[in-house]
């Protein structure tokens, strides 16, 4: 996506994330150390928080190990990289 508002927190306020390129969101009510720590979903809980994850790109799904492998397109090569977004409250 390149833009994204968020919307209904106190007082009505917003968050409005937006960018020059391209860019994935997820925004969870339980942080990435709580994901990574469940054995299940059902072990998730929401603590009352939001938590906004941005990512400048994503990999495609596939393996190989039962099927084929992600597609030459789909592929993120490993290294450096940088992107820039822009947040505005209101």
């Amino acid at each position: 996506m390149r833009w994204a508002e968020l919307h209904g927190g106190p007082a009505g306020s917003s968050l409005r994330v937006s960018g020059p390129e391209p860019f994935s969101l997820a925004v969870r009510p339980w942080s990435a150390a709580a994901l990574d720590l469940a054995g299940h979903t059902g072990d998730l809980r929401p603590d009352g928080h939001l938590y906004l994850a941005l990512d400048a790109a994503q990999h495609g799904i596939g393996s190989a190990s039962r099927g084929p492998g992600v597609r030459p397109a789909h592929r993120l090569a490993a290294g450096p990289m940088s992107f820039a977004v822009e947040l505005l409250a209101g």
